[in-house]
């Protein structure tokens, strides 16, 4: 289960209501489209390419943190296509289109409905209800369904967008060219974060170039094997414990920064993936959120970034 930490992402649906941004929903999108096209071996970059979004997003200078999804579909459609991806593009957005709820064609009319449905600015909604309007009266249509018309603004206003993205709302960060391996990443680790890796309670992922961030995985139940905690692990004996290792997550983290000189901080993600299986097992605890959580700044304390994102799963 993917967990966004502290700034929230919203997201205008086409019914006019405002949902949290679901990265995870966006990759099980990205996965259909790269099955459906046959790329079965390159569905892996669908994680690559939801992160990328997500952290895009978060960091928007957009004073209200909503979007709408043909924003975002736009934003993920251009990347697929600049990766080299085209038949995937065509594959998501065809899986975006949705089925709606009839109005007077009028401009008036069609830029009230588009306020309330499209979620971007008033700039281009008065653009797309002009386009529709033109559009309509072309076809001597005075009298639309508003699933008719919002088809057709959508339409437009992806148009529009694609036009007008110029990369300083919506503008994926800047990438070195510089990659790392995992095995490239154990080989720079400091003693102490290098002994978790050898112990199997790290795993730091490589560094690409489509999202190069810092990404952690860290297994409690190996890391209470590691420290020999005998049945039940208590908090109040496991939590010093967690900020030493986030000591040593902080030490990994500036040696791979400083490794690919970047000219910024690499964002930070960390998953533990048998969080809930620890608490059950382990600590003789229900799967519990809060405590899953507590556990989860206990090992992010040491940190000398904000963690961008955690991941339970």
């Amino acid at each position: 289960m993917v967990q966004q930490v502290e700034k929230q992402i919203f997201v205008r649906d086409a019914d006019g209501g405002i949902l949290p941004f679901d990265a995870g929903g966006l990759q099980t999108r990205l996965i259909g489209g790269f099955l459906a096209t046959g790329l079965r071996e390159e569905s892996y970059m669908s994680e690559e390419i939801a992160l990328a979004l997500e952290y895009t997003l978060l960091n928007s200078p957009r004073l209200e943190p909503v979007f709408s999804q043909s924003e975002i579909d736009s934003a993920v459609i251009r990347l697929l296509e600049s990766i080299g991806f085209p038949e995937v593009a065509q594959v998501f957005r065809r899986s975006g289109s949705e089925q709606l709820l009839r109005i007077t064609v009028d401009i008036e009319t069609v830029r009230s409905l588009l306020v309330s449905h499209l979620g971007c600015s008033l700039a281009r909604v008065e653009r797309a209800a002009g386009l529709v309007c033109e559009a309509l009266k072309k076809l001597d249509i005075s009298a639309a369904t508003p699933h008719l018309v919002l088809e057709l603004a959508r339409h437009y206003e992806r148009e529009l967008a694609e036009h007008d993205f110029s990369g300083e709302d919506l503008a994926l960060p800047q990438t070195p060219q510089q990659t790392l391996s995992r095995q490239e990443i154990c080989a720079l680790l400091p003693d102490a974060p290098k002994e978790l890796v050898q112990a199997g309670v790290l795993r730091i992922n490589g560094i690409t170039t489509l999202f190069p961030s810092v990404r952690f995985f860290f297994f409690m139940k190996e890391f209470a094997r590691y420290k020999k905690l005998s049945y039940p692990v208590t908090e109040l004996e496991i939590e010093p414990l967690l900020y030493a290792a986030g000591n040593a997550l902080e030490e990994a983290r500036q040696a791979i920064n400083s490794a690919l000189r970047c000219p910024g901080e690499l964002p930070c993600c960390l998953s533990l993936p048998d969080i809930f299986d620890f608490l059950e097992s382990c600590a003789g605890s229900k799967p519990d959120q809060h405590l899953a959580g507590e556990l989860a700044s206990a090992l992010t304390a040491g940190l000398g970034c904000e963690l961008y994102h955690l991941a339970f799963d």
